[in-house]
């Protein structure tokens, strides 16, 4: 049994993961000092995703229920991660906040994705049982 509501759900978190994903790199590179300046396209692909995650985040935590779970704390990294070379000039209080926010967005995201393909897969077990017991009785019928 396929459930159309649970694969895009499924579908919408993949794709805030591999975001927020893209997004860490960023931050990360940002925050290494040893690293070489930030160039032009590097911050044309930060804001590309900072862009995306600022489009949709909303809409995939309101299908998912966890506005009021996330919200705030997506919209604080996002905040806070306005360019890669503002990142990099952030106090160290902001960047612990930056990553906290960042883990709890992240982690949350992860966990809810775990769970919708835990039911995924369960609803595939049932649907394999049921299709077992379908045969297994429709051929009984079928004998009488």
């Amino acid at each position: 049994m396929k459930d159309n509501t649970l694969e895009t759900q499924i579908r919408l978190l993949t794709l805030q993961v591999e975001s927020w994903k893209k997004l860490h790199d960023f931050i990360t590179y940002a925050l290494d000092k040893s690293k070489p300046i930030i160039s032009a396209d590097q911050e044309r692909q930060f804001t590309e995703i900072r862009g995306i995650l600022l489009q949709e985040t909303e809409h995939v935590f309101n299908e998912l229920d966890l506005v009021a779970e996330l919200s705030g704390k997506a919209m604080n990294v996002l905040q806070r991660a306005s360019s890669i070379r503002g990142v990099r000039e952030l106090s160290v209080e902001e960047t612990r906040r930056l990553e906290s926010d960042w883990n709890a967005v992240f982690t949350k995201i992860g966990v809810i994705q775990g769970q919708l393909k835990s039911r995924r897969r369960e609803l595939l077990g049932r649907s394999v049982l049921m299709q077992s017991l379908a045969g297994l009785f429709g051929r009984r019928a079928a004998a009488r």
